[in-house]
């Protein structure tokens, strides 16, 4: 489990626009003076892959060009070891070459099932592959970009961020 003390304070996330000034003054807040952070958890919501993938290269510029991009359901497995080695791999080899690490259409996390997942939840001695991902996450020492389409999932997701950025 990550420690409570690294995990972002959702008092001052609040939803930007993508192409904005807000924007810009978000970014900069939250990359400071140095423009690179040794830690940053974002949230992009809605839009067209290739509006995201513009702002992913802008944090690119400010940040590193050492970039692992994943589409989550490509990391999903039947198996839940198999899920969360997949998951622990994308993390721990970005974390070696201090790479940005960039989720696309993580909202299969919130739907995805393994089949050997057990049935009664108050039983359930493991976490969910959401909480496994997002301590992940919190846990990460470098940037991490999740890309969402639904609210919902943004609305949940939201108190693991420093900053959410939405499209059109």
């Amino acid at each position: 489990m990550a420690d409570p003390d690294s995990t972002p304070n959702a008092e001052v996330v609040s939803p930007v626009q993508h192409g904005t000034g807000a924007f810009e003054q978000a970014l900069q807040a939250l990359l400071g003076e140095g423009g690179e952070p040794s830690t940053a958890r974002i949230l992009f919501h809605g839009g067209a892959r290739e509006g995201r993938q513009k702002a992913l290269a802008t944090l690119t510029r400010h940040t590193t060009a050492n970039v692992h991009q994943f589409r989550v359901p490509s990391l999903l497995n039947e198996q839940r070891m198999q899920t969360q080695s997949a998951l622990r791999k994308a993390f721990d080899h970005a974390a070696e070459e201090s790479a940005l690490l960039y989720f696309d259409a993580a909202d299969a996390l919130f739907t995805h099932s393994h089949v050997d997942t057990p049935n009664d939840g108050k039983d359930r001695a493991v976490p969910s592959t959401v909480e496994y991902f997002f301590d992940r996450v919190v846990a990460y020492g470098g940037v991490v970009i999740i890309a969402f389409q639904k609210k919902a999932h943004v609305d949940w997701a939201a108190e693991h961020v420093d900053l959410v950025v939405e499209f059109e």
